[in-house]
């Protein structure tokens, strides 16, 4: 019985003896995180005796390294970047086990919002007027909404990233620009960008589309030392001197009313305001049917034809781009017709019978491009030149009035080149402000030497054509034609 009683109590005092194991806490040092919206990384320290484990819950744009581990350690804690307007809080938890029991720490990240810039940035954005889709880049680093006035009908907001964004534009069909402001915003309405956007009424704008290049003398014809009657052969090369692809839909190529050689006064003098032209050749299209890429070129001929075949001084022009045709009024003076190029749209020439330009170099060409929707009849009907000119003679000065000419805005004029010859030159056909001086074929008037000359415009040293608005220094005169070299 005793040794029972002894065995009993050693066996007592053995269990009373063994240390009970507590159950683990969580502990943080910092005791709560915070992030700028530009994210980053932090260091933080779990304090706890278990085996621990991250559970990020719903706070996807935080990870944690390493995400488990044992006892106390050093995590590397990553936000990403963030772009909206408002604080973000994630409750992160820690749960540690030890044999004596689990327990849970909740650690609270702030991420601050992103704030707006202080000077918004203002851009200034020109579309053509044909419209269509542009994309534009977003404010980086930003949530944003593109918030276009309920007021403004032709602009839409099209595809939208994190990088970039569309906006889409109606067809501007009015004869002026129209405008709008359009503000990038984040979700509490804060200014992040202003679109300053001017829509142009013009679908090509001064100085893209160039006269490169202008052989009006003609090639002389061996058998008779003249060219031929028609002056087939002669060309205007047409150039796109942008980086951009441009269309010459609905593009004007014209020759000037005003004579260089002629002592005439015109009243009113028209050429501050307007081109004063004699015939009217158009491109045909509804707008993107004639691509030209950049700095690619129109050929506009005469007649399309290979006047090598009969005359071995001229051009094979079967390739050109358009021809000019007439149906003409005199059976003696037909023109001819290449099936295989397009014709130009003719909407007005002074001749009933066959058009060619002046061989001698009086007149000057532009080209033009009008406003969206302009149709030839409402234009000559609208813009018909009613006015007079003094003619000087030796037998006295006589009011005559201006007949068989039109009007186009010096506005809708992309560019001109004045042409004339020195012995003979008594002014501009087009006013100073588009063409300060003028080129020329020959040195004196019916110069025989300026047969297979032509006028071609100078290039500078990255390729792009030189444009002053001063035909005087902007071209080579009197030199070989290009399609003869």
């Amino acid at each position: 019985m005793k040794k029972l009683l002894l065995f009993s109590a050693i066996a007592f005092l053995f269990t009373g003896c063994t240390k009970e194991i507590e159950k683990p806490t969580v502990g943080f040092e910092p005791d709560e995180l915070t992030f700028t919206a530009d994210g980053g990384t932090l260091s933080l320290k779990i304090i706890t005796s278990g085996e621990w484990s991250v559970d990020p819950g719903s706070a996807g744009w935080l990870t944690f390294v390493p995400a488990s581990g044992s006892g106390d350690a050093t995590v590397e804690v990553t936000a990403a970047a963030y772009a909206d307007a408002t604080d973000r809080t994630a409750s992160v938890k820690v749960v540690s086990v030890n044999e004596g029991g689990s327990a849970e720490g909740s650690l609270t990240v702030v991420q601050s919002r992103k704030t707006p810039p202080v000077q918004p940035q203002v851009r200034e954005i020109t579309v053509r007027a044909r419209g269509g889709e542009v994309t534009l880049d977003a404010p980086q680093g930003y949530s944003y909404v593109v918030a276009v006035p309920s007021a403004i009908d032709w602009i839409t907001v099209g595809e939208q990233g994190q990088d970039t964004f569309v906006l889409v534009f109606r067809e501007n069909a009015s004869e002026e620009d129209r405008t709008a402001s359009v503000q990038l915003v984040n979700s509490k309405g804060e200014t992040l960008m202003t679109l300053d956007i001017t829509q142009s009424w013009r679908n090509v704008f001064p100085g893209e589309f160039l006269i490169e290049e202008l052989f009006y003398t003609s090639n002389i014809v061996e058998e008779t030392g003249s060219p031929d009657r028609y002056h087939g052969d002669q060309y205007i090369k047409i150039t796109n001197n942008t980086d951009e692809l441009l269309y010459a839909d609905g593009l004007m190529v014209m020759e000037a009313k005003i004579n260089s050689a002629q002592d005439v006064t015109y009243t009113p003098d028209v050429r501050p305001e307007s081109c004063g032209v004699q015939a009217i050749y158009v491109v045909p299209g509804n707008g993107t049917d004639v691509p030209v890429e950049p700095h690619g070129s129109l050929l506009i001929v005469n007649n399309a034809q290979n006047h090598k075949a009969t005359n071995p001084n001229s051009f094979d022009l079967t390739g050109a781009d358009f021809e000019w045709y007439d149906e003409s009024t005199n059976s003696a003076y037909l023109d001819v017709d290449n099936p295989d190029v397009p014709n130009m749209d003719k909407w007005f020439c002074y001749t009933m019978t066959v058009w060619s330009m002046h061989d001698r170099g009086f007149y000057g060409y532009c080209i033009a491009m009008p406003p969206a929707g302009t149709e030839m009849d409402t234009y000559l009907e609208n813009y018909r030149w009613e006015g007079q000119y003094i003619l000087q003679t030796v037998a006295g000065d006589f009011t005559m009035d201006v007949t068989n000419a039109y009007l186009v805005p010096n506005s809708w004029v992309l560019d001109a080149v004045n042409l004339s010859v020195e012995e003979v030159f008594y002014t501009l056909s087009f006013d100073t402000s588009l063409d300060a001086g003028y080129t020329y074929c020959g040195t004196t008037d019916l110069d025989p030497g300026r047969y297979g000359k032509a006028v071609i415009r100078k290039k500078d040293g990255n390729g792009y054509l030189v444009d002053t608005n001063n035909s005087a220094s902007d071209f080579i005169p009197n030199t070989t034609p290009s399609l003869a070299e």
